[in-house]
Formats: C-alpha cells, sequence, structure tokens
C-alpha cells in the first residue's frame, strides 16, 4: 500500500478524532459507573440502616413480650403464695382445733 501525502493529514486527524471519541465515551462511562456505585452504596447503606433499625424494634418488642411473661408469672407466683397463705392459715386453726379438742379429751375424766 502506498499513502500519499495528501491523504495523510485526513487520516491522523481521523485517528486523533476517534482517539478523543474513544476517550470522551470511556470517561462518560466511568462517570455512570461511578454514580451507578454511588447509587448502590447509598441504596445499601439505607437498607442497612433500615434492617438494623427494624432489628433494633423487633429485639424492643420481644423484650417487652418477655417481660410482661415474667410480670404474669410473678402476679402467678404471688396469687399461689396468697391461696397457701389462706390454706396455711385455714390448716393452723384446724391443728388449733384439733389440740384443743385432744386436750379436752386428756383432762376429761374417764367413763370405764
Amino acid at each position: 500500500m502506498d499513502f500519499s501525502p495528501q491523504l495523510l493529514g485526513p487520516v491522523i486527524v481521523a485517528l486523533i478524532t476517534a482517539a478523543g471519541s474513544y476517550t470522551v465515551i470511556i470517561q462518560k462511562m466511568r462517570d455512570e459507573l461511578r454514580e451507578q456505585t454511588k447509587r448502590a452504596l447509598e441504596t445499601f447503606q439505607e437498607k442497612t440502616e433500615t434492617a438494623e433499625a427494624n432489628d433494633r424494634l423487633a429485639f424492643r418488642a420481644e423484650q417487652r413480650a418477655e417481660m410482661q411473661e415474667l410480670r404474669q408469672k410473678v402476679q402467678q407466683c404471688e396469687n399461689d403464695k396468697a391461696d397457701m397463705i389462706v390454706k396455711l392459715a385455714a390448716a393452723q386453726a384446724k391443728t388449733t382445733i384439733l389440740e384443743a379438742r385432744v386436750g379436752a379429751l386428756e383432762h376429761a375424766p374417764s367413763r370405764h
């Protein structure tokens, strides 16, 4: 192939234009990728923050439910304790009556 000097100028201009266009395209792609990456990171951060907030709320709700369950158990124990005190008092009263009867029988004159 034989290049004429007249074609050399336009070929060089075409190569420079192509190289410039290629550089502009590369730069635009980099800018777009940078923006996409930035948006993706922001979205990820927002989702992470939301997930963490939801986890904290769920944990607090679980704690409240457990505390309510414990309060109910404590109340049930208090009710059981009150019932046991009433039963103990009744048993002590019966014991006192029985002791009095036994004492009366022991001191009563024998009928034999």
